[in-house]
């Protein structure tokens, strides 16, 4: 988030850069915070007890936060909200589609954000349009504000569905391969769990823009599909 918000300090545009630090903050603490409660509740919806026990059934940001993960968004850009613990072993189901649902849940609320402000941004964005005056400031910084949320959070819903853990794409992945496979895949995500989520840090450490490439090209898909225009 700093290297968004910087450029602007550098050219003494201060209303740029905390238009810029509210649209990050506010897209973060959303983001985070019910794509965690989205796992918890369904993690309970589905008999495990244990986010209830750890107190994440519920929407306060404060029990999704990690401390370092936090600091990583606001240094670098990459960062990570505090896992949910699940025991699969209670779930009234297939304990491999009981981790995809509870997986899965997480990006789906991501993307439930950006629809909610999206809808609205494509709302201020007709009023800018067929407006016979030109816009005020502040509808202009309550628009680039909307525009960061929706295309945060589908970013934050696509990056979290490649399938290696600890991303939730892994869990969906592997209730998805047929049962041999998926053995030996979760065999493998067993013995990787442990540094999975150093490799990915790494790998967006080195190949950030290459993933960030990537992943432009959906987020730009989807942002123009709910807003109604592109976002670049």
């Amino acid at each position: 988030m700093i290297s968004q918000v910087l450029p602007y300090l550098q050219h003494g545009d201060i209303a740029g850069a905390l238009t810029v630090a509210l649209g990050f903050g506010i897209a973060i603490i959303l983001g985070i915070s019910l794509h965690e409660f989205a796992h918890a509740i369904v993690a309970y919806r589905l008999g495990d007890l244990t986010p209830l026990r750890d107190g994440r059934v519920t929407i306060n940001p404060l029990a999704h936060f990690d401390m370092f993960g936090t600091l990583l968004i606001l240094l670098v850009g990459f960062g990570y909200g505090r896992p949910v613990l699940v025991n699969p072993y209670n779930f009234r189901m297939d304990r491999r589609w009981g981790m995809a649902l509870v997986a899965v849940a997480g990006p789906i609320t991501n993307i439930i954000i950006a629809v909610v402000f999206g809808l609205a941004l494509r709302v201020l964005l007709g009023v800018v349009q067929n407006g016979s005056s030109a816009p005020s400031e502040g509808l202009l910084m309550v628009i680039q504000i909307f525009a960061i949320i929706v295309s945060l959070n589908i970013t934050l819903a696509i990056f979290n569905m490649i399938p290696f853990p600890p991303l939730d794409g892994s869990k969906v992945l592997l209730a998805l391969l047929p049962g041999e496979m998926a053995y030996r895949v979760e065999r493998f995500y067993i013995s990787t769990q442990q540094f999975g989520l150093i490799v990915v840090m790494i790998l967006f450490w080195f190949a950030g823009s290459f993933i960030g490439s990537l992943i432009a090209g959906p987020t730009n898909a989807l942002f123009t599909l709910i807003v109604g225009q592109p976002l670049y």
